[in-house]
């Protein structure tokens, strides 16, 4: 199967889920909402996303919440506004899926 063909059929295809993302400018940080922070509510996100072989972001998918909504909607919001670089493979672009961990911790 070509990368290209996993693209077409992300909904029914399963792309490699590599362990470490890479990214084209570093990403930037993910805010902790005032009202979470005031509310002393904290927790570990945990978003999968899927990568095309250019790098573009296809999908963020809630692989594990947090237990709050306030805090998952923050990791992803944050997440898609990251930019990934291409995943190689023997010299080749692949299609990939990587899962990123976000955890909100107060001080």
């Amino acid at each position: 199967k070509t990368a290209a063909t996993a693209v077409d059929n992300a909904g029914t295809q399963a792309l490699q889920l590599v362990s470490k993302p890479t990214f084209v400018t570093r990403p930037s940080a993910v805010n902790y909402p005032k009202l979470a922070k005031r509310r002393g509510i904290e927790g570990q996100v945990l978003i999968e996303v899927w990568i095309d072989i250019k790098g573009q972001q296809l999908k963020q998918k809630l692989i594990k919440s947090s237990g709050a909504q306030i805090l998952d909607n923050a990791a992803i919001a944050a997440i898609k506004k990251w930019h990934f670089s291409s995943h190689i493979v023997n010299g080749k672009a692949i299609a990939h899926r990587v899962q990123i961990p976000v955890r909100f911790k107060l001080d």
